[in-house]
């Protein structure tokens, strides 16, 4: 008797193929068309792999055989439902080519625009009717595998994080081992989300937490991380509806003082900056520290953290004085009394 969802073999015979066989090259993806800067590229951080304008020739994908997961557990990330929609960057499938090869599929989009530096999480939504598959995502040099398991509902998928150096043009591709028609493959959604440029911040022993710049999810359109020694902050904050979220986990709840490292300068100062958490807000005015990149620490007031676990705070500005909110270096948390 034959199973109800039964092993697809193609996927595996995929992965014995390219030991079996000599590798041919598939289409090349069309030259990068840069789009003008609006500020000079930044030092790339040393932790980061380098993202080329354009990527080599793809080579063939390379699955691993599939692993059945039986319906259980899921190394996916919850999805969250609060989750900010600013800097995200959904591709529009018109742009995303569907081509079949012997042994796999391949969705080409040689016109990704994306407006600013930093790093991104890679999301893709699809639907699977049966089969398990194996599939690769390319991005310039670096290529992230995952392994896709039937589902008839939209189901998203977080194939990994690239860093891009600077504004312009990107392609990518996305390779599925060949399904055929009765699998039933689709592609719903492909999406770039800001992702933070540095380690979650760990609470100290005394209780302090101090959330740095490169830990700071950029939910923004201009706004963003600049990694330079002499900067480490989050610059080119020109619109108040840009924003910056911390997520970090706390094993001591209680009472904190809030202080934000900030810099404004150029007559830029007078824009109010709320600080949320837990439905708390503190306000404040930004001031002239005598530059964007000249540091004051701005004492703001008190928030309590009610309960251990999972939790963010948020930079969100209100108004915006001039041509610029602020730049902040950090935000420090130290324990009340």
């Amino acid at each position: 008797m034959k199973s109800a969802v039964p092993f697809h073999a193609a996927a595996f015979a995929f992965a014995l193929f390219l030991n079996a066989c000599e590798k041919s090259t598939p289409p090349q993806a069309s030259e990068t068309k840069p789009v003008p800067e609006a500020a000079p590229a930044p030092e790339k951080p040393a932790e980061v792999a380098k993202v080329a304008d354009a990527p080599e020739t793809p080579k063939e994908p390379d699955f691993a055989p599939p692993v059945h997961l039986n319906g259980f557990g899921s190394d996916e990330p919850p999805i969250r439902t609060d989750e900010p929609a600013r800097g995200v960057i959904k591709v529009d499938l018109k742009d995303v080519k569907r081509m079949t090869a012997a042994h796999w599929e391949q969705f080409d989009c040689t016109n990704l625009t994306l407006k600013r530096w930093g790093r991104y999480e890679v999301r893709v939504t699809y639907t699977l009717r049966h089969a398990t598959l194996g599939s690769q995502f390319r991005f310039g040099q670096q290529a992230m595998k995952k392994l896709l398991v039937a589902s008839s509902q939209p189901k998203r998928i977080v194939y990994g994080e690239v860093y891009v150096e600077k504004p312009g043009t990107y392609p990518f591709v996305l390779y599925i081992a060949a399904t055929g028609a009765e699998a039933g493959f689709e592609v719903h959604e492909i999406a770039f989300a800001p992702a933070p440029e540095g380690p979650a911040p760990e609470q100290q022993e005394d209780g302090t937490l101090v959330l740095e710049a490169k830990s700071a999810t950029t939910w923004s359109e201009n706004m963003r991380y600049e990694p330079k020694p002499e900067k480490n902050c989050l610059g080119f904050w020109t619109s108040e509806d840009d924003l910056a979220e911390w997520t970090f986990n706390v094993t001591k709840p209680g009472r904190y003082k809030v202080t934000v490292v900030h810099g404004c300068g150029g007559g830029n100062e007078g824009s109010e900056v709320a600080v949320k958490l837990g439905g708390q807000e503190l306000k404040f005015t930004t001031q002239d520290t005598g530059g964007f990149q000249k540091w004051k620490e701005l004492s703001i007031g008190e928030i309590e953290i009610a309960k251990t676990g999972l939790t963010r705070l948020v930079i969100d500005p209100v108004s915006k004085a001039k041509s610029a909110v602020l730049d902040v270096q950090k935000v420090v948390l130290t324990p009340a009394g």
